[in-house]
C-alpha cells in the first residue's frame, strides 16, 4: 500500500487530477482512493452542525480551523487502516492558502506524522487556466480573487512548503503538471521506468517546422512515455501569454495587461519550473531539430550537465567540443536514439 500527498493551490484542478489516477487505475485493476481533505473538512462542519459558508470558512478562527484539520486528517487516517488492501491511497490537500492578503497554513508537519506518506506530487496548471477556474468558483469575490501576481506567489509557495515537508520526511516529492498524461503518471506509482526531461526548441521548431513540434509532441513523445515517466515543458504554456495580452478573446480581462513584474516572474518560474523536472529526472533527451540557436535548450543541457544527469540528444549540425563534453550519447539519427534508449531504459 502506497500514501502520497498531493498539494496545488486552488484551482490547479489537484482533485480532478486524482480522480483521473484513480479512474485510469481502476482501469487496471488497482485499487486507488483519493480522500479531499477539503471536502472532510466541509463534512466536519455539517457533523457538528457548523454553518460556514464557502467564502467565509478562511475567515473563522485560525484555532477553529486547525481543528476541523485535525479531524479530517484523524478521518483520512482512519480510512486508510481500514483499507489497507487498497493499492494506492491520495491524499488531497492544500499546502497553504492565500486569502485576502493572508498566508494560511493548509497543512503541519504533524498531519504528516500521521499519514506517514511514501511521497509528495505538487500539482501546477496554467495560470490563465487557474484564474479562470477561479473566477468561476463563488467562494471568491472579485476584491479577493489572486491577480496574476498573487496566483503565481501562491503557487511558489505551494511548492516551496510541499518541498520543505519532503525534506524534512525525506520521501520524494515531484512536480508534475495539472496535463501530465494520465497513464504516464500512474507509472510513476506502479512501475520502475526512469524519469525523463523532454527537452526541444519550442519557439525555433514552431516558427520553422510546426509539422516537427507537433510530431514531438505525439509521436515521439508516446514512444518515450513507453519506455519512461516523462517530464514535458510545454504542458505549461504560461509563456504564451507573454507578449499576446489582449490579442486573444479567450484570455481573461484578468490577463489581459499583464505587469512587468507579472511577466519578469512568469519568465523565472517557467526556468525554475524545467529545472525541477530536470532535478527529478533521470535523463534529459533533447531533439535539436533545427540550425537556430535555442538559449533555452543549451542552458537546460548545461544544468543537467552540472547536476550530473545523463544526456542524450539527436543532433543533425555540426557539433562542438563543448556540447560533445556536456552529453552522454550523440546521434543526428532519431531511430538510432530511440534503439540507445531501449538498451539503457532500466539501468
Amino acid at each position: 500500500m502506497q500514501k502520497w500527498i498531493a498539494t496545488g493551490i486552488s484551482g490547479s484542478g489537484r482533485i480532478e487530477f486524482l480522480e483521473e489516477i484513480k479512474k485510469y487505475g481502476e482501469e487496471q485493476n488497482k485499487n486507488i482512493i483519493v480522500h479531499d481533505v477539503g471536502r472532510l473538512i466541509k463534512r466536519e462542519c455539517e457533523r457538528l452542525n457548523i454553518d460556514i459558508k464557502d467564502d467565509k470558512i478562511l475567515d473563522v478562527d485560525i484555532n477553529l480551523l486547525r481543528a476541523l484539520r485535525a479531524s479530517a486528517i484523524k478521518d483520512v487516517r482512519l480510512e486508510i487502516e481500514k483499507n489497507k488492501e487498497a493499492d494506492l491511497h491520495l491524499i488531497g490537500i492544500h499546502a497553504t492558502f492565500r486569502w485576502k492578503g493572508r498566508l494560511i497554513p493548509g497543512i503541519s508537519y504533524v498531519d504528516i506524522l500521521e499519514i506517514k506518506p511514501d511521497g509528495f506530487i505538487n500539482i501546477v496548471n496554467d495560470i490563465k487556466e487557474i484564474i479562470e477556474t477561479n473566477n468561476e468558483n463563488p467562494k471568491w469575490s472579485k476584491q479577493d480573487l489572486p491577480d496574476t501576481n498573487e496566483t503565481q506567489d501562491w503557487m511558489i509557495e505551494e511548492e516551496f512548503v510541499t518541498q520543505v515537508l519532503s525534506e524534512v520526511t525525506q520521501k520524494p516529492i515531484y512536480i508534475v503538471s495539472r496535463k501530465h498524461h494520465i497513464h504516464n503518471i500512474y507509472d510513476l506509482f506502479f512501475t520502475d521506468k526512469k524519469k525523463v526531461y523532454l527537452s526541444y526548441p519550442i519557439t525555433a521548431v514552431q516558427e520553422d517546422n510546426p509539422e516537427m513540434l507537433e510530431k514531438i509532441q505525439t509521436e515521439y513523445l508516446e514512444k518515450l512515455e513507453d519506455m519512461f515517466v516523462v517530464f514535458n515543458p510545454l504542458s505549461i504554456k504560461d509563456m504564451e501569454l507573454i507578449g499576446n495580452e489582449g490579442e486573444e478573446e479567450d484570455i481573461p480581462k484578468t490577463l489581459q495587461e499583464l505587469t512587468l513584474d507579472a511577466e519578469e516572474k512568469i519568465k523565472t518560474r517557467t526556468i525554475e519550473r524545467d529545472y525541477n523536472f530536470i532535478d527529478q529526472s533521470d535523463y534529459v533527451v533533447v531533439f535539436y531539430l533545427t540550425d537556430k540557436l535555442s538559449p533555452g535548450v543549451l542552458g537546460e543541457i548545461y544544468y543537467a550537465h552540472r547536476t550530473q544527469k545523463s544526456v542524450f540528444i539527436v543532433y543533425k549540425h555540426k557539433i562542438s567540443p563543448f556540447l560533445e563534453d556536456a552529453t552522454t550519447h550523440i546521434t543526428d539519427d532519431i531511430d538510432d536514439l530511440f534503439n540507445y534508449l531501449e538498451k539503457i531504459k532500466n539501468k
